[in-house]
Parts: structure tokens; C-alpha cells; sequence
């Protein structure tokens, strides 16, 4: 009995302990920094939980601390009273490694150098913003980034050549933007990559890219892509969705050999010219398909894995020299 009873005190001594023992507070160079950030935004009320008169920013809303009490993720989104340029304050929070700033429609300004001084910063995203402006080279600095997102913005201007020195860039998505010139080769490195570049107005061929590495999704579609894809397809390189639609590309589809993983394919809206190849036939994951809007002759493939997504996939071909693409409905 009296060793159960030591029990309960031991226990009960704990938790007692653990109540009275102060909350893991933040740095004050985080809390200079985070008020500062809040002040140049206008002092929206989505911040209003940063107060100096609650001086444990750990426990404030739109970020997150690490054990040493560090602020390592900042998130704010969906806010219109958000309203300013992206705070120069940010770069004094040099143990953050998430970034996130999301619809914001009252962000404006440019992408600042301070951004650069995050040497820990492994995901960005600035994204359904008004931010406008070049996208800077300096952001190549920072090599420990996986995942960059700057889509639904206003940037102009190149794709930084730089980006393809980021050792560890996985996710690149720049879509919706007004971005030209060339795409830089080799901008995402390693397994599971994601390359989504569209609705810009990129000009130029698909750069060869020679690594087996898996890559999850390429969304290069809504530019003025010229050339020849076919690369992307090679032997033994797993590759999951592609979209190329609505660019210029120009190349014989006949005897491209589609990998078997390929679950999406569009490249409708182009020049694209030839025969519907027959490696189609053996796509049993592919879900969806779109050839329309091209050069494409006949005759179809009369495998399952053609007629099964139906013959809206391959309307719409002017075939300029062999048999037209017609009689799908005859195949089912």
C-alpha cells in the first residue's frame, strides 16, 4: 500500500511540474521580426494574435516553432486584409524553413532580395498574389529549397537558368504567370518531380533532359512551345502525367513508344502530324487522353487501350498527307 501510494505522489508531483512549467517561448529576433512583418502588411486582424503583449510568438496564429523554440513555418493565407509588399523583416527569421503566402490578392510589389538571407528555406510558395516583377536569380542562393511555387502571380521576365543548380528542387510550379523566353534545362532534380510551367508564354524547344529519374507530372501546356517532345518519353524513365496542349510542337507521333506508368496525356492543339502509335494500346492505367487538334492520319490502333477513352480524343485531326483519322466509331 505505501508503495502504491509513493506511486501516486510521484505522479502526482509530475503533472504538477509539467503545469507550472513556463510554455517554450520564441526567440526575440523571431518576435522583432514577426512584428515588424505585421506592421509593413498594414496590421491586418488575420495577424492580430501578433501582440506584443503575448510575448511567446510560439503560440500565435499562421506559424509554427521548432524545439529550440525557433520560428520555422510561416503561413498566411486566404486574407484580404492583407495588404503591402512582401516585408524586407521576413529574411530576420533565419531559422524558417516553410514560407507560405496564398491568396493574397492585396500583395503587391516584387519578390525581395531579403528572401535570400533564409539559407534553411525548403518550401516556398507565393501564390495567387498581385506580386509582380522578374523572378529573382538570387533565389538559386538558397540550396536547400524542394519545392518552389510562384504560380497565379504577375511575374515576368525568365525562368532563372540558375534554378537548375538548386541541388535538391523537386516541385517547380510557375504556372499562370506572364513568364517568356526559353525553359532553362535540367530545373528539377531527383524522384516524384513535378515541372509545372503553364499558362505563360515560354517560346522555344522542350530542353532534353537525359536523367531516368521518375518524374511525376510535366505541365508545359499553354505556351508557345516549339520542336520535338519525344525525349521526354524515352525507355525506362517512368513518367506519370504530361500535358503539352495548346502550344506549337511539331514532330511524328507514329512510333513513339509511351511509357506504361503514363496515367495523363494531352498534347491536343498542336502540329503534331503521323499515325496514332500503337504503344497506346498497352497504356492500362492511362485515364485520360487528348490528341484532338492535330495533324494526326489514320488509321487507329484497334486495341482495347485506344477505343476505350472514346473518339473525342482524336477529333479534330486535318491530316495533310495519308488516310484522314475518321471511322473511330467504327472500332467499338
Amino acid at each position: 500500500m505505501a508503495c502504491t501510494a509513493s506511486s501516486f505522489l510521484v505522479v502526482f508531483l509530475l503533472v504538477a511540474a509539467a503545469a507550472t512549467t513556463p510554455a517554450r517561448s520564441c526567440a526575440p529576433s523571431d518576435l522583432h521580426a514577426l512584428l515588424s512583418v505585421k506592421a509593413a502588411l498594414g496590421n491586418p486582424a488575420t495577424l492580430s494574435s501578433w501582440s506584443p503583449s503575448s510575448p511567446n510568438c510560439c503560440a500565435w496564429d499562421h506559424l509554427r516553432c521548432d524545439d529550440a523554440g525557433r520560428v520555422n513555418n510561416v503561413f498566411i493565407d486566404g486574407a484580404d486584409d492583407v495588404h503591402g509588399q512582401i516585408p524586407s523583416a521576413v529574411g530576420g527569421l533565419s531559422a524558417l524553413m516553410s514560407l507560405s503566402l496564398f491568396r493574397l490578392p492585396g500583395l503587391t510589389g516584387t519578390i525581395p532580395p531579403c528572401l535570400t538571407a533564409l539559407s534553411n528555406l525548403q518550401f516556398l510558395t507565393i501564390s495567387h498574389t498581385n506580386v509582380s516583377g522578374p523572378i529573382p536569380e538570387a533565389l538559386a542562393r538558397l540550396r536547400s529549397l524542394d519545392s518552389v511555387d510562384l504560380s497565379n502571380n504577375k511575374l515576368c521576365g525568365g525562368i532563372p537558368a540558375a534554378f537548375a543548380d538548386l541541388p535538391n528542387l523537386r516541385s517547380l510550379d510557375l504556372r499562370h504567370n506572364q513568364l517568356t523566353g526559353p525553359i532553362p534545362a535540367g530545373l528539377v532534380q531527383g524522384q516524384f518531380r513535378s515541372l509545372i510551367l503553364s499558362y505563360n508564354q515560354l517560346s522555344g524547344p522542350i530542353p532534353r533532359d537525359d536523367a531516368q529519374d521518375e518524374i511525376n507530372t510535366v505541365d508545359l501546356s499553354h505556351n508557345k512551345l516549339t520542336g520535338d517532345p519525344s525525349h521526354l518519353f524515352v525507355p525506362g524513365r517512368p513518367i506519370g502525367k504530361v500535358d503539352l496542349s495548346w502550344n506549337y510542337l511539331d514532330f511524328d507521333l507514329s512510333k513513339l513508344v509511351f511509357p506504361p506508368e503514363l496515367t495523363y496525356l494531352d498534347l491536343s492543339h498542336n502540329r503534331i502530324r503521323g499515325t496514332v502509335p500503337a504503344s497506346l494500346e498497352r497504356l492500362s492505367t492511362l485515364q485520360k487522353l487528348d490528341l484532338s487538334y492535330n495533324n494526326l492520319c489514320g488509321p487507329l490502333p484497334r486495341g482495347h487501350g485506344v477505343i476505350k477513352h472514346g473518339c473525342k480524343p482524336y477529333a479534330h485531326n486535318e491530316c495533310h498527307h495519308g488516310t484522314p483519322l475518321a471511322g473511330c466509331q467504327d472500332l467499338s
